[in-house]
């Protein structure tokens, strides 16, 4: 069985990009045959070197890194002719992608040329400011049933819509129908959450399957989940994200201003947010507390994780790859309540849920020593969590 994943951009050390790579590297040692192809490629999505990228088709087309909406539709499609050509020459059995404007691309090359198609939605328009569809005609009136679902989506999605431009107006209507239509055509539509779930429902009236992983089996430390270790001095938090504005790090960073007993804030990643961040440390007088490691290999990572004595992501998204590992190390685990916590069912340990306000955050902070520390109730949910098992999930017929 020969199987394509398309992802329009791999550039970046993030979990998007480790979520294709893991994935396809487990799809392979199942005994298929599986190939990555992009439209933009980049050394950055190697990890340092824990990856290899040299079986990665790239179509090398460069982004639009400029403002004009139509600019950026026209660049968005002009990989087309290049997968056309490519998968006409391939002739896989199937291609996934994951996300859906990709699925458009998809959907209008399957008519072509005949192909089964499946999709992961990896983070919904919601989350992002930029993806304007939310605002047409074909999903609006999900709008604010959706957007109180979840507090994040707040800061993300302006209510009542802004307004565009009649050309730009008509643009978005059609992009917005041809979403909708290659969703609902998708042979599968996987989810990382629940909340993702109810929402493909609403949007699409599709029933989307609840597949998402983190790790391989022999990442989990059960030792560390059944035996957690003692909370250090000072007390250890930790953030691992892509700097960036919907990670909001800066939040973490002005509640932990407040935290009232000796600790220190370790940040990991980088991003456009480094030196906004920087400053803000040195305004709220952290330099001695906060840290900066920047991009890091996954050695360094998982040593950081292991010495951490609180994971802390106030990301925007209802699934966070590293919120998941740091689960998988038996860490006690703050989060925004914009993540899906209860896709992993109540008795599930270890990990508290919080508004993603100054205030709250600075609270469980301060009372992170009477979170329940993560117990062997967590090892059956973590370990359905594998790139393995998403992998014999994804091929099945």
């Amino acid at each position: 069985m020969k199987i394509v994943w398309f992802v329009a951009s791999l550039e970046q050390k993030g979990g998007g990009e480790r979520f294709v790579l893991e994935a396809v590297s487990a799809i392979n040692k199942l005994g298929y045959e599986a190939i990555i192809v992009c439209d933009r490629l980049n050394s950055q999505a190697s990890f340092d070197g824990a990856y290899s990228l040299e079986s990665v088709i790239t179509m090398k087309k460069p982004e639009y890194l400029g403002t004009n909406y139509y600019l950026k539709l026209w660049h968005k499609a002009n990989g087309l002719f290049s997968l056309y050509w490519f998968l006409k020459k391939t002739a896989p059995d199937l291609v996934i992608c994951q996300s859906e404007f990709d699925t458009i691309k998809l959907w209008f090359l399957s008519k072509l040329l005949k192909f089964k198609y499946r999709t992961f939605v990896f983070g919904q328009m919601y989350q992002f400011k930029s993806d304007i569809t939310k605002y047409s005609l074909t999903f609006r009136r999900f709008l604010k049933t959706i957007v109180d679902s979840r507090p994040g989506y707040l800061e993300t999605v302006s209510i009542p819509p802004p307004k565009f431009s009649l050309g730009i107006k008509i643009a978005n209507e059609i992009i917005s129908f041809m979403k909708k239509r290659a969703l609902q055509s998708a042979d599968r539509i996987y989810v990382l959450s629940n909340q993702i779930k109810w929402e493909i429902s609403l949007l699409y009236d599709r029933d989307a399957k609840l597949l998402r992983a983190a790790f391989n089996e022999e990442f989990i430390d059960g030792n560390a989940i059944c035996f957690p270790k003692e909370i250090g001095k000072p007390v250890t938090f930790l953030s691992v994200s892509r700097l960036v504005e919907k990670k909001r790090i800066d939040l973490i960073v002005k509640a932990f201003a407040k935290v009232l007993f000796p600790a220190q804030l370790i940040i990991v990643g980088s991003g456009p947010d480094v030196d906004r961040l920087k400053t803000l440390v040195h305004d709220l007088n952290l330099l001695n507390k906060v840290i900066f490691l920047g991009s890091i290999t996954d050695s360094e990572l998982s040593s950081a994780i292991k010495e951490a004595d609180c994971f802390v992501s106030m990301d925007i998204g209802d699934y966070d790859i590293s919120v998941v590992e740091a689960m998988g190390k038996g860490k006690r685990i703050i989060v925004s309540k914009d993540f899906d916590l209860n896709s992993f069912g109540e008795a599930f340990r270890g990990v508290h849920a919080v508004n993603p306000e100054i205030n709250s955050l600075s609270f469980a902070m301060n009372s992170f020593f009477d979170i329940s520390p993560p117990s062997k109730v967590n090892l059956p949910i973590l370990y359905t969590l594998t790139w393995e098992n998403l992998a014999t999930q994804c091929v099945l017929d």
